[in-house]
């Protein structure tokens, strides 16, 4: 993979991931060009005058190639050991191959021959990120917004970063911190891929639902293929007591995405709100479905069990929840 809110259940998680969103794509686009355009040696200039094997490395890793392109860069570093470049797309190829251990201290090394480079502070924060390493992930990406303000790319991974790490740093002003990440990229770019739905996210999450859900229609707008927005603005809009402009969206959700688990847990959620719970059941029965081991859902799925009397559905599925949420950490 090229380098470059909470979400409330670990299902939504998961059908990002499957929907591949589009600030992914970007990020990934982003990424290329980088590798394409800069030599981090020299700024914005032309790799011709690198080495044959770092070329060879960037040409590789740009098209995936990742083995090839570790062994490129690899002889490129035998030749200078202290070259940043050699360092940098030697640590970036290991983290494609999942070698984080050896890309990190290679990325460290780059950043320490080279510490004013951004581009080195962003693909480390990245690879970071990638493992889950909030907590050191946050200090790298300021500092690659500090060196180069203008780089959405890192303020949009250090909002997120923001989010994913304020329990473990405790940070209490930690949604104001992502806000102020998410909004300068709003006015550099309202076309950013899902900005706008985190910035929704952030609102809900701080109560201001009228907030959030202008900021989801603006990305409705924008991205109208975003399932995995389309299905937030439904969760909204039920808890905006709106459950009819809600099922609207969620057809069209399943429609757009029938394979993602979220969009038929929120399904059931507004059907039975509506109190057609025939059509609840069906869709709370997909998702588990799709996703044994989404534990909301079966709790969900006992409890319209319970209300269409059939105890001994329900009693399954409260069991099945709670034996999902025993295995949890």
């Amino acid at each position: 993979m090229p380098l470059w809110l909470i979400l409330r259940l670990r299902a939504r998680t998961r059908s990002e991931r499957e929907l591949s969103a589009p600030w992914v794509r970007c990020l990934r686009s982003v990424c290329f060009l980088v590798l394409w355009l800069v030599d981090p040696i020299s700024g914005f200039a032309s790799v011709a005058a690198q080495s044959s094997h770092y070329q060879e490395a960037l040409e590789k890793y740009r098209s995936q190639d990742y083995a090839t392109a570790l062994v490129a860069a690899r002889r490129a570093l035998e030749e200078d050991r202290n070259n940043p470049s050699y360092r940098h797309i030697y640590g970036l190829t290991l983290a494609a191959l999942q070698q984080f251990r050896e890309a990190e201290e290679n990325l460290q090394k780059a950043i320490a021959l080279k510490p004013a480079e951004a581009n080195f502070h962003y693909d480390y924060g990245y690879v970071l990120y990638q493992q889950k390493k909030y907590d050191q992930a946050v200090p790298v990406l300021k500092r690659a917004v500090e060196l180069d303000g203008e780089n959405v790319m890192a303020r949009f991974l250090l909002g997120r970063t923001y989010v994913s790490s304020h329990r473990s740093l405790l940070i209490g002003n930690f949604s104001q911190l992502a806000l102020e990440q998410f909004k300068f990229i709003a006015d550099k770019n309202p076309r950013f891929p899902s900005v706008h739905l985190h910035i929704a996210r952030i609102y809900s999450n701080n109560g201001d639902k009228e907030k959030a859900l202008q900021e989801l229609n603006t990305e409705m707008e924008l991205f109208p293929t975003d399932a995995q927005a389309r299905v937030e603005l439904g969760e909204l809009l039920l808890k905006l007591g709106q459950p009819e402009k809600a099922l609207q969206h969620l057809v069209l959700a399943e429609k757009q995405a029938p394979r993602m688990p979220l969009v038929h847990y929120t399904l059931a959620k507004a059907y039975r709100e509506k109190t057609q719970r025939t059509e609840a059941i069906k869709a709370a029965q997909e998702c588990v479905q799709l996703d044994p081991d989404f534990a909301e859902a079966h709790y969900l799925l006992g409890q319209l069990y319970q209300e269409t009397n059939q105890p001994e559905l329900a009693r399954r599925e409260m069991e099945v929840f709670q034996k999902i949420k025993r295995r949890e950490p």
